[in-house]
Order: structure tokens, then sequence, then C-alpha cells
């Protein structure tokens, strides 16, 4: 989601202007400065520097937009990124890219089968649409100096672009309409570009199968080995021994993404930020490292040590500091609010477990005799669907919670609650709060239940399968896929994707500057606001 680097972006823009409380409507920024980040961030995409270009428009993506498509931007853009990335792996560089063609043909094949098949909506997916996204995804690496460089002989450089042309003008337009007859058209293609632009056929004939994710929404994506696994041991750990931070690849540089909320380093001085890169863990070079174990280097049992090399995010301050591990709770949280009735529930995500620690929140809330709830969905990327459900059936007594769509039918979630709480709530959520979180806070909303405050939610609104390919002959991995299964709709029966859910109080982030712990002191004291003018009302 936004990294803080955006965060930072804006944030140059937001220096010194008076903090803005206003009706969901309300331009968090200007149009002539939201115009000028769209113009930076195009021209990021002209020197091929995807990375800073989605950054800026998913910066955006919780203002209002003035007709500039700065979401379509941004999933071009992201594109671009993943295959960036996906050519920088190493695992699908050695690994995948190292099968013979036939198979790599039948990975290809799989995959299409796999999108085919499990489309949530098939009316709208057939094989000529995987068949030209796949394409797109073969002209765009063509486009990549780092794909040329490692999979192009130097000689045949100059060849490139007549073939790109080529490749639009014989099978761009093409629409195949079987899966035989569009397998048949890839083979061809992977063909001509061996025997055009030394291009081995096994490289291409990945490209269709990476691009036609594409064909369903942007969430369906290819996973390489590294992905997989990483994504895998992210599903399985509830908590982790570490130090709280989350990490990212980013100019080819591995820096820090995300920082826990209860992370040790946000007790150091100075602070450790999002964005600062790492060069060592434990005295031990990372470069070449694949990123799950990078941040694997980050756990340990608790009350050890790891050492960290950093370089801040300006590139002014090089230090080693030493972190001890403790366990970093990544659920949720509850507390009461000092000089307040009022209770604080933080859900950093949607686990299995998450619907029984809300009941003991809820508990606690009940047995202190607090008087209103403050619910924060801020930076929560979802997580279990079916949590979020039963999630939101604690705070509504009756009502439509959400309805889904899948491949086989649709189906509508109801609240039939009487024991659920009735008291006061306010919920805070951001351009991050995103998938099952948008469902809670959409229904909240729809139902009256809560006052929501902060900005546009991210725009996500659908469930997910991580599916693992077979491994090709000799055992070697061939990666996975993240495909989406089910699309879900606000009780009022709108999509989420695309769309997010908007606040009742918009606030925009004029403190991102600041320091955090600052931010969210100033989203926490609007929200008790609301809570002191909810209550005082007459009943």
């Amino acid at each position: 989601m936004t990294t803080g680097l955006a965060k930072t972006i804006c944030g140059i823009f937001l220096i010194g202007c008076a903090i803005l409380i206003g009706t969901p409507q309300s331009l968090a920024l200007p149009e002539n400065q939201i115009r000028l980040l769209v113009q930076q961030a195009q021209e990021f995409e002209k020197q091929a520097n995807w990375e800073k270009a989605s950054e800026i428009y998913e910066a955006l993506l919780g203002q209002t937009d003035p007709g500039l498509r700065i979401r379509d931007r941004y999933w071009v853009s992201l594109r671009q990124c993943r295959q960036t990335r996906r050519h920088l792996d190493a695992s699908y560089r050695k690994e995948v890219l190292s099968v013979d063609y036939g198979q790599a043909m039948r990975i290809c094949g799989i995959v299409n089968k796999t999108l085919l098949d499990g489309a949530f909506d098939k009316k709208k997916i057939a094989p000529g649409k995987l068949f030209g996204q796949g394409v797109r995804e073969l002209d765009n690496a063509l486009a990549d100096p780092t794909f040329l460089q490692h999979h192009v002989p130097i000689d045949k450089h100059g060849l490139v672009e007549d073939f790109r042309a080529a490749l639009k003008r014989n099978w761009a337009d093409m629409n195949p309409a079987s899966r035989e007859e569009a397998m048949r058209q890839i083979g061809e293609i992977a063909l001509a570009a061996e025997a055009h632009l030394g291009l081995d056929a096994t490289v291409s004939v990945m490209e269709f199968a990476c691009g036609s994710c594409y064909a369903i929404d942007e969430y369906t994506v290819y996973l390489t080995p590294n992905q997989l696994r990483e994504l895998a041991d992210n599903l399985t750990r509830n908590e982790a021994i570490g130090i709280g931070l989350t990490l990212d690849i980013r100019d080819n540089k591995i820096v820090i993404h995300r920082i826990a909320d209860n992370s040790p380093v946000l007790q150091m001085d100075p602070p450790i930020r999002p964005n600062d890169q790492i060069v060592s863990i434990n005295k031990k070079s990372i470069v070449d490292l694949p990123l799950n174990q990078i941040q694997s280097l980050l756990y340990g049992p608790v009350g050890t040590s790891v050492e960290i090399e950093l370089v801040s995010a300006d590139g002014l301050m090089a230090r080693t500091v030493h972190i001890q591990r403790r366990t970093i709770a990544s659920g949720v949280t509850f507390l009461q609010l000092m000089n307040t009735q009022y209770g604080y529930l933080k859900i950093g995500s949607f686990t299995d477990v998450t619907p029984q620690e809300v009941d003991a929140a809820i508990s606690a809330f009940t047995q202190s005799s607090l008087k209103g709830l403050i619910v924060d969905l801020r930076e929560n990327n979802g997580g279990i669907f079916e949590s979020s459900i039963e999630t939101a059936r604690r705070f509504l007594s009756t009502g439509i919670i959400g309805s889904t769509l899948n491949a086989r039918k649709s189906e509508v979630f109801h609240a039939k609650n009487p024991n659920a709480l009735a008291a006061p709530l306010v919920v805070l959520i951001d351009n991050e709060t995103a998938s099952a979180a948008e469902l809670l806070a959409g229904a909240l909303k729809d139902n009256n239940r809560a006052v929501l405050i902060g900005q546009t939610t991210f725009g996500k609104g659908c469930t997910q399968a991580v599916l693992k390919l077979p491994n090709a002959i000799g055992n070697i991995p061939a990666g996975g896929m993240k495909l989406s299964v089910a699309q879900f709709f606000s009780p009022k029966g709108q999509p989420y994707s695309g769309r997010g859910v908007v606040p009742h109080i918009f606030l925009d982030e004029r403190m991102v500057h600041s320091e955090l712990n600052m931010m969210r002191n100033y989203y926490l004291d609007r929200a008790v606001e609301e809570l002191n003018r909810m209550l005082s009302m007459p009943k």
C-alpha cells in the first residue's frame, strides 16, 4: 500500500497548510497540486522509474480525482513495477527460466486454465483476453533495459524495436477463440522472438503466463518462487518474534516499508523511519539475497538482539544499531484512552482469531463501563474475509453486512445479533485500509452504525486464493498465483473495487511530515471530539 516515501512526497505540498476538516467531497490537496504531482509521476514514467511513479499515484488514491484517471495510471505503473521486480528476482531467473520450452508451455497452459476456470465473472474473461494481456506483457518486457540486459544478446538490441512493431502488427489484435489456439499463437511468437532476437523461447512463454493474470483484475498476479514462499510465511505467522519491520525492494535497494505500532525501533533516538535503507544484518551483506530470506534474518528468540546497518532515506546518515527482539502482536490491541471514558480498539489485520480477540476487547470495554469506542482500521490491508464478517456481527444487531459473487453463486451476509455492542462507534480509516477491512468499514457506515473519519479507503473489493503451480520436471519450483476468486459488495450493493469507502469526516494528512505518533494523536483527538458530540445529542 502507500509507502512512507509516497506520504512524504505529498507532504512536500502540505507543510504550512491549515488542517482541513470538511465533507467527503473536500479535496485534501488543491487541484493544481494534484495535477503537479501527476506531472511528476509522468516524468518518472518517461525515465522508466515505475517505483517512484506508482508511489506518487498511490499516495493520490485517497484524493478526489479531477479527471486525471489516477487509479488507472496507478495500476499501469504498478504492473510495470511487478514486472521489473520479477525480472530482478533471482528465484525466477535461476529456477523458473531454467525450464525448457515444453515445460514452460505446460506452465503457461496451467496458468491459463486456472484463470479461465476460476474467474468469478466468466462472462468477462476469454482466451483472447488472456492472450492480449500476454502480448502486452512481452511488449513491456522488450522495452525494459533490465530485461534486455539479462535475456537479449547485446548485438540483437538494435532489432528489438522492429520486433515490437511486428508483435503489435501481427498479433496484438488477434483474438484466439480457444485455449488451444491461444497456446499455438503463444508458441509461434516465442519461436519468432528466439529466431529474430536470440530470446530464449521459455522466457517469452513465461511473459505470456505472467501477463495473462492481468486479464482478471489488478490483484490477480503470478508469484515467483520467492514471493510464494514469503506470502506463505506471512499467512501462517500470527505473531512475529522480531523487531516489527516490513521490508521492500525499491530502486534495487532493501528499504523499510512499514513499522509496526509496537515495534521497539519506535523508541530509538534518532528514530528509524520508513524508506531507510538496510545495508547489512548481523554484519552480513544482504546484496542479492531474496527478500524473504532477508526478512527472516530479523527473526530470532525473544530477548536476543539483531544488528542492522542503516542508511537514512536522504542518504545523509549511516549508522549501526542493535535492537532487541520481542513479540510483535499483529492482530488486535485494546486500551482505554487516558482521561476519557472511551476505548480504543486497533485491528491490524483479520486473522482466524480476530473475532475472538474482538470479543475479549468488548468484554474489557463493558467491564470498564466505557461510553464509546474508537475502532482503528488504518493501515489494515485486510486478511480473512470470514473473519471480517464475524467481526461486523459484534457491532451490528441487524442489517446486511455485504454480499459476494464468485464463480458458482452470489451470497448475502446478514447480521442477527441482539447482543451486539450498542455503544457509539467512531472508525478511523485511511488509504491503506483495504479488502476485508473495507468490508467492515462499509458495513458500519451503510448501516448508520458508526462515524468514519480519515481518507477514502484503498478500493480492493475482492477475496483471493494463493495457488502453488506444479513443479517442473526435476522438481524445479514454478512459483504460484494469487487469484481473485470472489468480488464483494457493500450493503447497498456497490462494489468496493475502484471506489473504496468514503469517510463521513475527511481528514487530510497535512501532518505527514511530522512524527507518526503525533499524526495518530491528532486522529484520536478528532475521534474523541466526535464521540463527545454523539453522546451530547438528545436520545
